[in-house]
């Protein structure tokens, strides 16, 4: 990650070194800006002058007057201040580059100008056409003066309004570019992450070759995942190994409870008779002899249970059921001790839900033992509510009771053969197990979800055929 942070930092810098120097740029420029104005405002002025000193020339030629002559110098003086002025200031810089060969022609015309207004004003005799044709030119340099200023105040105002706005868009354009790279870069990395975790989380512990072309960041993140799956993996076979020894332990309690309970039985009885048989009865020997056959076939059905879970026979799961039928149906065997345990049933099964392939007979025990745990965690009475509805390609049925519920320690273990809750000798610790095998068999799965004294709520996926069939 030590790259991605150094080129986000360097973007970032860069970014705000070029939006610094377009700030100073802008101000710069604003600056200029309001010397030219400044300064078109003289030449206005400048041409101000030149155009009343026109108006006298006029009345002068016209109306022979001397006394407007002494107007004409009077704005002569003015003139010559102003734009003496003009040419100091560093904003007309380049508009006298341009135009000194026009100001050295103005000067010029001043100054003839001048000598000839001087002459009229100590003769009657003068040359109006001369003092006209100066005037003229004096007129036509200011008109010049104002239009370059203006067109460079227009040039100004194009760079403050354009430059900016096209530099601008470049270096937006190039962030957009930058962030659509950066960006890719690192949805590729979050995409890489997000799949690698998928496939750890589903037991997948191959390391993730690495390749020398790809980018430090890369790099990183791949021996990161390769720490982690070394580790994971290391702890998992560890786990197995603990669940191996516990379940071995679970297994062997379980039996030894189980077969232990009627083999006392037996073996108590079988003395008894032969302590006693003399002074038994025929009848009393009988009674004892069904106890001892009453024993062995719990033992027998302990070992059968066992066995049961141990065989991995294949299921024929290509019928077509009907989930509402076959709940239904499994209800019925089970109503006589739901009346008797004070139970409500509730249920909320739609008739036109998709059929399933299954065996009818493995899902029935399915359902009879999740109903029957469901019955005897609730030796006060409560409510059985069982639901079914589709969803995401599979049939939910959810079965819900009231009862007592089970603490943490207790959910994380009620799938594991042998591990029950039931006190010695009122369960073998293995419906549960079946039940998890039987679904697995059938291409579902199934869930648990309980809280201590609120309940426990069952979910059983099955899953739907692509082609579904209704009724």
């Amino acid at each position: 990650m030590k790259d991605l942070r150094i080129k986000i930092l360097l973007f970032t810098v860069t970014a705000t070194v070029f939006l610094v120097i377009q700030l100073i740029g802008y101000a710069y420029n604003i600056n200029f800006f309001k010397k030219q104005l400044a300064m078109l405002e003289r030449t206005h002025d400048f041409m101000e002058d030149v155009l009343e000193l026109r108006r006298y020339e006029k009345n002068f030629v016209y109306f022979i007057d001397k006394k407007d002559l002494n107007e004409v110098l009077l704005y002569l003086k003015k003139i010559k201040s102003e734009i003496n002025n003009i040419k100091d200031q560093d904003a007309f810089k380049d508009i006298f580059e341009e135009l000194s060969s026009d100001f050295k022609r103005f000067e010029n015309d001043l100054t003839i100008y001048e000598n000839l207004i001087l002459i009229a004003k100590k003769k009657n005799k003068v040359d109006l056409k001369q003092i006209r044709k100066y005037g003229q030119n004096m007129l036509a340099f200011a008109e010049k003066l104002l239009n370059l200023n203006k067109k460079h105040i227009e040039s100004t105002l194009n760079k403050i309004l354009y430059i900016p706005s096209i530099l601008m868009f470049l270096f937006c354009s190039t962030l957009i570019i930058l962030l659509i790279i950066l960006t890719s870069t690192i949805l590729k990395q979050i995409s890489f992450i997000q799949q690698t975790t998928e496939r750890i989380s589903k037991g997948d512990f191959s390391y993730i070759p690495q390749d020398s072309q790809q980018s430090s960041s890369f790099s990183l993140i791949i021996s990161a995942f390769n720490r982690m799956i070394r580790e994971l993996d290391e702890r998992q076979n560890a786990l197995i190994q603990a669940k191996k020894l516990s379940a071995v332990g679970t297994l062997v309690s379980g039996i030894a409870h189980e077969l232990n309970n009627p083999l006392n039985n037996i073996s108590l009885t079988a003395e008894a008779i032969l302590e006693d048989f003399n002074d038994l009865s025929k009848e009393e020997i009988e009674e004892m002899l069904q106890e001892i056959l009453e024993e062995a076939r719990r033992a027998s059905s302990v070992v059968k249970n066992l066995l049961d879970f141990s065989r991995r026979r294949k299921t024929d799961i290509t019928e077509l059921i009907d989930i509402k039928k076959l709940i239904d149906s499994t209800i019925k065997l089970v109503k006589n001790q739901l009346m008797l345990s004070d139970i409500q049933l509730i249920r909320n099964i739609p008739s036109d839900l998709p059929k399933i392939k299954g065996n009818e007979d493995n899902l029935k025990q399915v359902f009879i033992n999740l109903f029957l745990n469901a019955i005897q965690a609730m030796p006060e009475g409560g409510y059985l509510k069982i639901s079914a509805r589709e969803k995401q390609g599979f049939i939910e049925i959810a079965v819900e009771d009231s009862g007592v519920g089970m603490p943490p320690e207790v959910l994380d273990r009620i799938f594991d053969p042998f591990f029950s809750t039931k006190p010695v000798g009122k369960g073998t610790g293995l419906g549960l197990s079946i039940v998890y095998g039987i679904v697995k068999k059938h291409g579902g799965h199934i869930e648990v979800k309980s809280r201590q004294g609120q309940g426990t709520t069952f979910f059983v996926y099955l899953p739907v055929p692509s082609q579904k069939v209704h009724n």
